[in-house]
């Protein structure tokens, strides 16, 4: 592209620095420069000045785009105050944590850029926002429970906070509880692009009903909001709508939301986060996955009661495989597939370089990568005869079913088709800290000597690699499967505890 358009970009842009589809059309057109030209115009939106914070806001926005460096996600962060916008807040906080994923490989990473923008200042901002009716206690539960649950997003059953949900909601479902659901749809924001000085936004998920069942013949009983109000309004609503309804106890299943810091005010919270990581949110019990982890408390949130609750997953019981030749597949291939809605950002060098190495020198080695969208590459991958991109699939289960080893990026989630894959007796191949890691537990690699000696090792030997599957099988039915009494058990444990602890917190303690 000819640079002198994308300099008289620029110029537009000072002319009106509050403009943000000025600053997205500049920040799109110098992302198409190479080179000298690229780093040079970047370097010049760098060195601007603006007075106006909102100004401001978008050149740090457009920066962090162009740069990739999250040191402008920092300072645009900084200009948040109590005038801001709660909208636009949350939109910086749903692209702060959607990088953090897709940039950072494990926990420590993904926790450090949370904490440098500040999370829990930006969601505390918003919270003080937020107004709801009067909270009505109940005073001492009686032998059956009101739960109510938060989920900051809900999607349809392949969304893993959405699952996490359904999941929590059968276990509660089987007891003697009353629920309700409810959710703010925190990802679709009413004309996000005005917050942002790029193209680049959180996608909202779209509400796919007939998918929102129950393992329970009970139906579920869910509050959708309204997305047409602004995303300030439907905090409002819910938290009204959650006064009215009166709960004993509040489950929270997400990582973070400014709504929790209200509703810990009003009632018990327990949280089941959806990382492997403690919620970035007051909660009372934290339904942690690994007590064996060294648990590090968020600055600035109160320390959960720590409640051992690896139970994560419905089992959905042996899949029947997808024929092998209906996808070209020979019956005697070795295949390794790896699944995600984030491959795009995920698969990159240098691992992906080393991975494709892998595969060449393996010649009967096919590699299915489940959730590129058709039509689409992934830019950190060649083209490959034995590398198959295959479009999201509704029934995963099978596609795992079929292969022989499930491969792990390096990436910090993704934790959910590691744990189908352990269902299925796949043996999983992962690196340490971070979802997938911990799922498999002490079996997680710590560098890519070791990860990719033990996928040789696998690939090559049969018996061996039925072997871990089958270890990995057996960690799945202990650990993770949430469908048995002991989970059920525990969950309620964990609410009642979270009682205990809201009562030790207001001073109402029977102690």
């Amino acid at each position: 592209m000819n640079p002198s358009v994308a300099l008289d970009a620029l110029e537009s842009v000072k002319f009106a620095p509050t403009s943000s589809p000025l600053w997205q059309r500049l920040a799109s057109l110098t992302n198409t420069l190479e080179g000298d030209a690229r780093t040079a115009l970047i370097n010049e939106i760098a060195a601007l000045v603006l007075k106006a914070r909102d100004a401001e806001w978008l050149r740090c926005s457009a920066l962090a785009y162009l740069t990739h460096d999250c040191v402008w996600l920092v300072r645009q962060a900084m200009l948040a105050d109590d005038t801001s916008s709660p909208d636009a807040i949350m939109a910086l906080l749903g692209l702060a944590w959607h990088q953090a994923l897709v940039r950072m490989p494990e926990r420590n990473a993904f926790a450090q850029l949370l904490q440098d923008i500040d999370a829990v200042r930006l969601q505390s901002l918003v919270a003080a926002r937020i107004s709801g009716g009067v909270s009505i206690r109940r005073g001492t539960p009686d032998s059956r429970l009101r739960v109510a649950i938060y989920t900051p997003e809900v999607g349809s059953s392949r969304h893993g906070g959405t699952m996490f949900t359904l999941n929590l909601i059968s276990v509660l479902a089987r007891q003697s509880t009353d629920l309700y659901a409810y959710t703010a749809k925190e990802t679709t924001i009413p004309v996000v692009d005005s917050y942002h000085g790029s193209i680049e936004s959180v996608a909202a998920l779209a509400v796919e009903q007939e998918s929102l069942k129950l393992n329970t013949s009970r139906a579920i009983q869910l509050m959708l909001p309204n997305t047409e109000f602004s995303l300030r309004s439907r905090f409002d609503h819910v938290l009204q709508a959650i006064d009215a309804y009166a709960p004993d106890v509040v489950v929270f299943v997400g990582f973070m939301s400014p709504l929790m810091y209200k509703l810990f005010a009003r009632y018990p919270v327990v949280g089941l986060s959806v990382h492997a990581l403690p919620p970035l949110a007051p909660v009372d019990v934290w339904l942690n996955a690994d007590s064996s982890d060294d648990v590090v408390c968020w600055p600035g949130v109160p320390a959960p009661v720590v409640f051992p609750f690896p139970f994560r997953f419905w089992p959905k019981g042996p899949a029947t495989p997808v024929d092998r030749a209906t996808v070209g597949l020979a019956a005697t291939a070795t295949v390794l597939v790896t699944a995600g809605v984030r491959l795009h950002f995920e698969i990159l060098p240098p691992w992906s370089e080393r991975i494709v190495d892998f595969v060449e020198a393996h010649p009967d080695v096919h590699w299915l990568l489940i959730g590129v969208a058709k039509g689409k590459s992934l830019p950190g991958l060649p083209l490959h005869p034995r590398i198959h991109l295959i479009p999201p699939q509704l029934n995963l289960e099978a596609w795992l079913a079929m292969s022989d080893v499930y491969v792990n990026p390096p990436r910090m989630g993704g934790g959910g088709a590691v744990a189908m894959a352990m269902e299925q007796g796949l043996p999983v191949v992962t690196f340490t800290n971070n979802d997938g890691g911990d799922k498999v537990g002490a079996c997680a690699l710590s560098s890519d000597d070791e990860y990719f000696s033990q996928l040789a090792v696998w690939v090559t030997d049969t018996s061996a690699r039925q072997q871990a599957g089958n270890e990995m099988q057996a960690r799945f039915i202990t650990r993770l499967d949430l469908s048995g009494q002991q989970a059920a058990k525990d969950l309620m444990q964990a609410c009642h505890r979270a009682i205990e602890s809201f009562k030790q917190r207001m001073g109402t303690s029977d102690a």
